[in-house]
């Protein structure tokens, strides 16, 4: 069955999509990745094959209805053993960053009985004290051989049969709004349903680039997945490092990542054009196309292509907020950079912005299956067959962040008709002595328009009896103008929401392991 809307193929589950890459588009490229210098391209039925492979090895091993565990780096083989995993076992990507301690605890408390790791996540694993009933099977050793068996594919395909649609499959790790580590359970259904809301909003083209880490459901889901799912082919990023390389040798016509990778790489276009000495040009061509669209005529990528790929059309971000002037920075180049909104209870995407409805400053236009309302101190509550089941063995925390069959995000911000805006945490929120208060986040946004300051976060303390705001600032190189610079922006705040002091960090802020800011080791 197709839906005309984005004539794509509708499932409801994984085994429904496996089939379905089998029948409708089996010699279309999946996945393509780099191994050393040359690039492997997978088709869709290659990919279902290696699936089966796996798929059939949980079988001899008698490995059904068990907790199966992830550490490992970005790798192709990781989406395989997803697949295969989520079938008929509950999958539970962990995030290879995490300590030692975090992670035996995080093994213990997902009762994972089953864990896959790498040559490169091994030395962590081995100092890490597990239960010895968790089986451990390392990926480098085993996979060649495991692909290289004959299955028989028709026989698997006929075999799998849909889940129940509430029978938890995934079990995602997040900090969750309070700060603390739980698992988030999410069953199939949760999952597709939500790919097929951010199908619904924006019509991916081929190729895509996939460079968020694939244990965050941001990185995964509407990553790698919505591109499976639409049967297009996805492009892995294997490392941040190579991010430049692979845009430029798999020129994809979207991506997703963080703003902080957006602000980066256009930071880095500034500072090459610069390097150049053709900021003066690279502005009359910006002046120049920008009339020329008036017309009609579209000459973005023929002027900055030699900065920018020319096949990049669409990006999207999320996972933090987007300060809305690098939507117009990115637009002035020929890309149309989305915001996207959610968390991993959501499976993740609540709203995302839509090529022909893209609000500046917003965080999107909801989903259609979403209901989204505000509640009377402004946090924002979400219901809709994308919301987990809930936390992990953790009926209390489940019945703290549900009101009324909504999810309470811990985010604050407003409704206009169909379109979402984010104004801040509700943690975040800075409430000052003289009963004022406000989201920090909108003086960060404006401190991160400088294009010196690479991060910064706003907090408050008490110094002689008077509560003053702190901006602390991070940049890669000083800059003797950024007191004149918060002067200025000073001019645009109202008077409770004045910057009071700054303070310049010597390196860059403490993050966790989705990159953002661990701001309660900054407070005051």
């Amino acid at each position: 069955m197709k839906n005309f809307y984005y004539d794509t193929v509708i499932y409801d589950s994984f085994a429904q999509m496996l089939r379905g890459w089998q029948i409708h588009h089996p010699d279309k490229a999946a996945i393509r990745y780099r191994d050393g210098e040359q690039i492997v391209t997978v088709t869709y039925r290659e990919l279902v094959r290696q699936t089966c492979c796996v798929y059939q090895y949980f079988k001899e091993q008698g490995i059904e209805g068990s907790h199966i565990g992830i550490v490992s780096e970005n790798r192709y083989e990781y989406i395989v053993i997803y697949l295969a995993s989520v079938l008929y076992n509950v999958i539970a990507p962990l995030d290879k960053e995490l300590d030692a301690f975090t992670l035996a605890e995080t093994i213990g408390a997902f009762d994972i009985n089953v864990l896959w790791y790498t040559a490169g996540t091994k030395k962590k694993l081995e100092a890490v004290p597990v239960d010895g009933r968790v089986r451990r099977i390392n990926i480098d050793e085993i996979y060649t051989g495991l692909i290289c068996r004959e299955v028989d594919v028709e026989g698997f395909l006929t075999q799998i049969q849909p889940i129940d649609k509430d029978k938890f499959s995934v079990l995602a790790s997040t900090s969750g709004t309070d700060g603390k580590m739980k698992g988030v359970m999410l069953s199939q259904y949760n999952v597709v349903v939500n790919i097929r809301g951010t199908l619904e909003n924006n019509i991916l083209k081929t190729p895509t680039l996939a460079l968020l880490p694939m244990n965050h459901t941001y990185g995964f889901n509407p990553g790698i997945l919505a591109t499976l799912y639409n049967g297009t082919c996805v492009c892995l990023n294997l490392n941040l490092k190579h991010l430049a390389r692979d845009l430029k040798e798999y020129d994809p016509f979207f991506f997703e990542a963080v703003p902080m990778v957006f602000e980066g790489i256009y930071k880095n276009i500034l500072r090459e054009v610069k390097r150049q000495n053709k900021y003066p040009l690279f502005c009359r061509m910006i002046k120049l196309s920008q009339f020329l669209l008036k017309f009609h005529i579209d000459v973005r990528h023929l002027f900055f292509g030699e900065f920018i790929n020319p096949g990049l059309r669409l990006a999207v971000s999320g996972g933090a907020s987007l300060n809305p002037v690098y939507v117009e920075r990115y637009a002035q180049l020929g890309i149309e950079l989305l915001n996207g909104y959610g968390m991993t209870e959501c499976s993740p995407t609540v709203a995302v912005s839509m090529k022909r409805n893209n609000v500046a400053g917003s965080a999107g236009t909801i989903m259609r299956h979403i209901d989204v309302k505000i509640a009377q101190d402004g946090e924002i509550l979400v219901k809709g067959p994308n919301v987990m089941l809930g936390y992990y063995k953790d009926e209390q925390a489940t019945a703290e962040c549900m009101e009324d069959g909504y999810f309470k995000t811990g985010d604050l911000g407003y409704v206009e008709g169909k379109v979402i805006f984010v104004t801040g945490r509700k943690k975040n929120l800075i409430i000052l002595g003289n009963g004022k208060n406000f989201s920090p986040e909108a003086v960060e946004k404006k401190l991160l328009e400088l294009p010196y300051v690479t991060e910064c976060i706003v907090t408050s303390r008490v110094e002689s009896n008077n509560e003053i705001v702190v901006a602390k600032v991070y940049m890669e190189k000083p800059e003797d103008r950024l007191e004149d610079d918060i002067r200025q922006i000073n001019k645009t705040l109202p008077g409770f929401m004045k910057i009071d002091r700054f303070e310049i960090m010597e390196k860059e802020f403490e993050k966790n392991s989705s990159r953002k800011i661990r701001r309660n080791m900054y407070a005051g």
